[in-house]
C-alpha cells in the first residue's frame, strides 16, 4: 500500500531541523518572558491601551 512513498535517510533530516528550530524559538520566547522585569511587564502590558 505505502510502496510508493519512500523515505530516506537524509530526508529525515528536514523535519528533526523544523522540530529544532520551532523548540528553540518558542524556549527564547519563554526564556526572556520569564526573565523580564516587573516594570517592562507592565509597560508592556499596557501597551495596547496607551494614547500618544
Amino acid at each position: 500500500m505505502f510502496r510508493r512513498i519512500i523515505y530516506e535517510d537524509w530526508q529525515l533530516i528536514f523535519p528533526v531541523v523544523a522540530l529544532a528550530v520551532a523548540s528553540l524559538v518558542y524556549l527564547a520566547a519563554a526564556w526572556r518572558a520569564t526573565r523580564m522585569k516587573p516594570a517592562e511587564s507592565a509597560r508592556l502590558a499596557n501597551l495596547p491601551f496607551e494614547n500618544e
